[in-house]
C-alpha cells in the first residue's frame, strides 16, 4: 500500500506546448494541476500539485528517504537544479522529470492569488498565476473512474475486493486544508492531525451525505506529505458502485468518481 500512495503523485496529464528554440522551462497556468484530480484551478495549503511542461529538468528523480533532514522536505532534489517559488517562497519538491514536477503547497500560505515560477539551473520559466483557497477537495483515482480507498487492513478496495455495507474504509483525498495542530512548513506529518474545518466536511454517496458520526477521522496521513485520509463507516444500505464526493463547505471534489462496492460485497 505504501508504494501505491507514493505513486499517487506521479500521475499523468496533458503537457504544455513549448516555444521553439528556447532553453528555458516552459509551462502555463493551465498545466499546473491538482495532483489528485489532474484538473487546473484553485489549490489548498498543504496540497499536492503537479506542474506539466517541457524542459523542466534534465533528469528524473523522486524524493528519497535520504533527502529528508529531521523530517524536513527539501526545496530542491539533489542533482536536479530545479526549484519552484510561490511569491518568493521556496516550496518542497517531491518529484522531478523533464515534463513533470510535483510539489507541495506550503501550509503557511493564506488564500489569495500568487505568482508561481520554476527555475532550472538558472533558467527561469514564466511567472504564472496560482490561486490558493482555504480548501480544494479532491479524491485520488485509479483506472475506470474508481477512487483510491482501502479496507481497514490496508488492502485496496477494487472490483475483486469491493467495499462491504457497514465496514470501515479509508478514502484518500487531497486539498482538505489546514489542520489541528497546524503543520510545519516543510515537515512530513508523523502523527494524526484533524482538518480544521472538520464540522463542515461532507462525504456524499450518490449525492446523499453520510451521517457525521460515520466519519471517524479526517486529517493527514502520517508519513506522507500532502496526503489526507477519511476513515468512514459505510452505511448498511450501500448502493452498488456509488459515486463518492468529498465536500468542505461549498467546495466539492469532482463528480463521476465511484467507490467499488456492490453485490460481491454481500457474499
Amino acid at each position: 500500500m505504501a508504494e501505491l500512495l507514493l505513486a499517487l503523485v506521479f500521475c499523468t496529464a496533458v503537457w504544455a506546448q513549448t516555444p521553439a528554440n528556447s532553453n528555458a522551462p516552459f509551462y502555463t497556468a493551465a498545466s499546473v494541476v491538482d495532483a489528485a484530480t489532474n484538473l487546473p484551478g484553485a489549490v489548498a495549503p498543504n496540497g499536492l500539485v503537479s506542474l506539466y511542461g517541457t524542459k523542466l529538468s534534465f533528469s528524473t528523480r523522486a524524493l528519497q528517504a535520504q533527502d529528508l533532514i529531521a523530517d524536513a522536505l527539501p526545496t530542491a532534489l539533489a542533482g536536479t537544479g530545479v526549484r519552484i517559488r510561490i511569491s518568493a517562497i521556496a516550496v518542497p519538491i517531491l518529484f522531478v522529470s523533464p515534463q513533470q514536477v510535483n510539489f507541495l503547497v506550503p501550509p503557511i500560505l493564506r488564500p489569495g492569488r500568487y505568482k508561481l515560477q520554476l527555475i532550472r539551473d538558472g533558467w527561469s520559466g514564466p511567472e504564472v498565476e496560482l490561486e490558493v483557497a482555504d480548501v480544494a477537495p479532491g479524491t485520488f483515482v485509479m483506472e475506470s473512474r474508481f477512487v483510491i480507498a482501502t479496507h481497514a487492513d490496508g488492502a485496496l478496495i477494487d472490483a475483486a475486493a469491493p467495499a462491504r455495507p457497514g465496514e470501515i474504509v479509508i478514502v484518500y483525498a487531497s486539498g482538505l486544508g489546514q489542520t489541528t495542530p497546524r503543520l510545519l512548513n516543510l515537515n512530513i506529518p508523523r502523527g494524526a492531525a484533524q482538518i480544521e474545518r472538520r464540522s463542515q466536511l461532507r462525504v456524499l454517496l450518490n449525492g446523499v451525505a453520510v451521517e457525521a458520526a460515520a466519519i471517524l477521522y479526517a486529517g493527514v496521513t502520517p508519513g506522507f506529505a500532502g496526503l489526507y485520509q477519511i476513515n468512514l463507516r459505510l452505511p448498511e444500505q450501500l448502493p452498488e458502485n456509488p459515486e463518492l464526493r468529498v465536500g468542505v463547505g461549498e467546495r466539492l471534489s469532482p463528480a463521476g468518481l465511484l467507490l467499488p462496492a456492490g453485490a460481491a460485497a454481500l457474499q
